[in-house]
């Protein structure tokens, strides 16, 4: 693939360009066994240029190709060239071929939209991180990093579908058209020819970047994109069979003085010098005989994915302008007929499985994968099914990739599916970030820091540890333990310390700062319903520690034990745990404290939320509601519900309110303002927040008794905020019926511990 401008555009090359992983069996030039020969007209070979999103005027190309009666007798390609050409090689004909490019979900596919609806409800509530998206390793104790920082399990899954039928043959050569795919071995920096292996797989190594994705390793190799060696691979295709060579160049605006102004642009541009001089070599080899056609880009990016529609017409033109020497390589259309009967192939498989295996897994127990797949030996299934069954099976944390393969014999094939859990594994550490600031002097920053150990036994046992320093301290260890194969039933016991400053406010004025502390631990009992919903059932113990810092003493300090259990619920089918666009989450609590259970105190509160997002036409709708109480007991007010902030009721500042009772209702509306980055469905917003409700029990001291402990509450907020490339950023201003207003902004992990829709799974 083509790294235009890598360097510079970074982030959007990573999430745009294609890579998908496993083994391939490579020689530099091997011979052609069966060339393709044609009496009285020379052999014809295609070169097929890398250029990432660039690369589907390819299929323009070869649609004239077609109109001409131009047949191909091999085929050599880079990246982007590599994967047009193994499908054309494969057999599928360039109106298919165009109906496959134009027919990807590209957000699905290579930005992983909708990745987080295959996951199970536990990796949905271990949360994400929100200013960054990188997973390290820890292993021999050093931190390590993935081979690729952008997971390609989808493009992987589309390549093995789109060239299904062809895998089964090994031998390129014995392709429909003969073909080559470039990638460069890392271990020695020199061009490698693939010739051989699963074709898939062979697409997948000439397109890997390195940094991007990860390369792919066979015994002897480490196989990265083959842009680096080899963009254009005209030596390839005349070792191959080539008397004439049609070379498909994408060609980009020339660079301007202006761009190279800063480092980072002049980094970019020596991978491009390094790129533009394989690609002039091969050029200059060029011959009367052969046909260069240029096809200009325009503005078309190498991770411009969404644009491929508009690079098929680009190539058409530029073939077209070339005709006139395309036409003396053309034959008879009865010849030509005949030759595209002869190399056209379908890709649909449909068998019955005898049997269903897995294979190559060291840590990840075969039978939990067993109890989770829905594609069972004896089923009749289709392509379609088992791609819908790898992408299920890749969006478990513990995998990098998931390829398969179909077993003799035929007519009743062993399914043989091949994860490739993580080389970084089982070791993971996440860190995030967070900022929340507000005009009326509210200033959080959090440091969050996580590490998980997977797999500890068959059953899938996992050790969980975080820790977050700033506005709320937490540090807390866990060990979950799932009670059956199939992990729906689970326990989980939990130490935790807990460490919080929160300001105690009396008619919208701060008059106190106290701090929290707690120090215990839990036992959880539940059951994973789905991969939307959990229950669980736990014990809490925890030694409480109130003390004023500042101000007034208006709360009593304190240091008790409560103790008591807690009933939960989850469910969560969000397309993203921050700025949905679509789906239902909910959360529901209730928790009771009593002497009997080893409290000081008895007492309980129940709290429930639930928030929609839908989406309409480019736009948001959204409504959350929420609301707790105190059943009537005598809930210790350093335990109260709070109100206050962007996520619970815009207008107060965090935790302004604190109360015994409330109820919220919000609706929002969000209007796409502009695609950060289309690929990764992150947008920016501008949003208008309507919200009312009822506060019951406002905490007020003894400093203003006449306060109406049932007060109605409305407010609204107009905002500007989406997912950026480095987490989400939300910058507001709301007002409430109480003439309080707040102003604030908010950056990466979200600041907060409130009422449930901040503190729960609607961060």
């Amino acid at each position: 693939m083509r790294p235009r401008k890598f360097c510079a555009r970074l982030p959007a090359v990573l999430a745009g360009c294609l890579a998908v992983g496993a083994a391939a069996r490579a020689a530099e030039f091997p011979p052609l066994q069966q060339a393709v020969t044609v009496d009285a007209r020379p052999r014809i070979g295609l070169v097929l240029a890398g250029g990432g999103a660039k690369g589907g005027s390819h299929v323009g190309v070869l649609k004239v190709l077609e109109e001409l009666h131009v047949p191909i007798d091999c085929i050599a390609g880079t990246s982007m060239g590599a994967l047009v050409g193994g499908g054309y090689a494969s057999g599928i004909p360039a109106a298919e071929l165009e109906k496959f490019l134009v027919g990807i979900d590209w957000q699905n596919v290579v930005g992983g939209v909708g990745r987080r609806d295959l996951m199970t409800i536990e990796q949905k509530r271990a949360g994400v991180t929100y200013s960054n998206e990188l997973e390290m390793g820890l292993k021999d104790k050093r931190i390590v990093l993935p081979g690729g920082i952008v997971n390609t399990s989808n493009i992987e899954d589309l390549l093995r579908t789109y060239v299904a039928g062809a895998r089964a043959q090994s031998d390129f050569d014995q392709l429909p058209i003969p073909f080559r795919a470039v990638a460069t071995d890392m271990l020695s920096g020199s061009m490698v020819v693939l010739a051989s292996g699963d074709l898939a797989t062979a697409m997948r190594a000439s397109m890997a970047i390195p940094g991007a994705f990860a390369p792919v390793q066979t015994e002897t190799q480490v196989l990265s994109d083959g842009g680096m060696v080899r963009n254009i691979p005209v030596d390839v295709a005349r070792k191959l069979c080539a008397d004439v060579v049609i070379v498909v160049n994408l060609v980009e605006d020339p660079v301007k003085r202006e761009k190279l102004q800063t480092a980072t642009e002049l980094l970019a541009r020596s991978t491009d010098v390094m790129i533009v001089a394989n690609e002039n070599l091969q050029l200059g080899s060029l011959t009367e005989r052969d046909v260069r056609i240029d096809v200009p880009m325009g503005d078309i990016g190498t991770a411009d994915f969404e644009r491929v529609p508009e690079t098929i017409p680009l190539g058409e033109k530029a073939a077209r302008a070339q005709a006139a020497r395309l036409a003396a390589l053309a034959v008879p259309a009865t010849e030509y007929q005949a030759w595209r009967a002869r190399v056209t192939s379908g890709q649909a498989i449909e068998t019955r499985l005898a049997d269903v295996q897995f294979r190559g897994l060291e840590r990840v127990n075969p039978a939990y994968l067993e109890q989770r797949t829905e594609v069972k030996a004896g089923d009749v299934v289709d392509i379609d099914d088992i791609s819908r069954e790898a992408q299920r099976m890749s969006a478990l944390q513990e995998f990098e990739s998931v390829s398969y393969q179909l077993e003799a014999p035929p007519e009743r094939p062993t399914l043989v599916w091949l994860p490739k859990e993580k080389t970084y594994g089982p070791n993971y550490l996440e860190f995030d970030l967070g900022l929340y600031g507000s005009e009326d002097g509210d200033l959080g920053f959090v440091v969050y820091g996580k590490h998980t150990r997977t797999w500890l036994n068959p059953l899938g046992a996992e050790w969980r540890n975080q820790a977050q320093l700033g506005y709320y301290n937490n540090l807390s260890t866990s060990f979950y333990q799932p009670l059956d194969v199939g992990q729906r039933l689970f326990v989980e016991p939990r130490a935790f310390w807990t460490r919080s400053w929160e300001d105690i406010f009396v008619d919208n004025e701060r008059l106190a700062r106290y701090r929290f502390g707690d120090v215990g631990g839990s036992l959880d009992v539940g059951a994973n319903l789905s991969d939307d919903a959990q229950l669980r059932l736990g014990y809490i113990f925890a030694r409480r520690d109130v003390s004023v810092e500042t101000g007034s003493p208006l709360l009593p300090e304190t240091r008790r034990n409560d103790a008591g259990l807690l009933l939960s619920a989850t469910y969560d089918s969000r397309d993203t745990a921050f700025y949905p666009t679509r789906g239902l989450a909910a959360a529901m609590e209730y928790y009771v404290s009593d002497e009997s259970l080893g409290g000081d105190l008895g007492w309980q509160r129940i709290e429930a939320g639930l928030a929609l997002a839908l989406p309409v036409r480019n736009d948001v709708v959204r409504v959350a509601m929420a609301g707790g109480s105190d059943l009537g007991t005598d809930v210790p007010a350093d335990r109260y519900f709070l109100l206050g902030g962007p996520g619970s009721f815009p207008g107060f500042e965090l935790g302004e309110l604190r109360l015994t009772d409330y109820w919220t209702l919000s609706g929002s509306y969000l209007w796409k303002l502009k695609d950060i980055m289309s690929i990764r469905g992150q947008a920016l917003y501008a949003g208008l927040r309507l919200e009312a409700g009822q506060a019951f029990g406002r905490f007020e001291g003894d400093i203003v008794p006449e306060v109406d402990q049932n007060e109605f509450l409305f407010g609204g907020s107009v905002y500007v905020g989406g997912r950026m490339q480095a987490g989400p950023l939300y910058v507001g201003l709301g007002a409430t019926s109480t003439d309080s207003w707040s102003l604030w902004i908010s950056v990466g992990r979200p600041v907060g511990n409130g009422t449930i829709l901040e503190r729960g799974i609607f961060k």
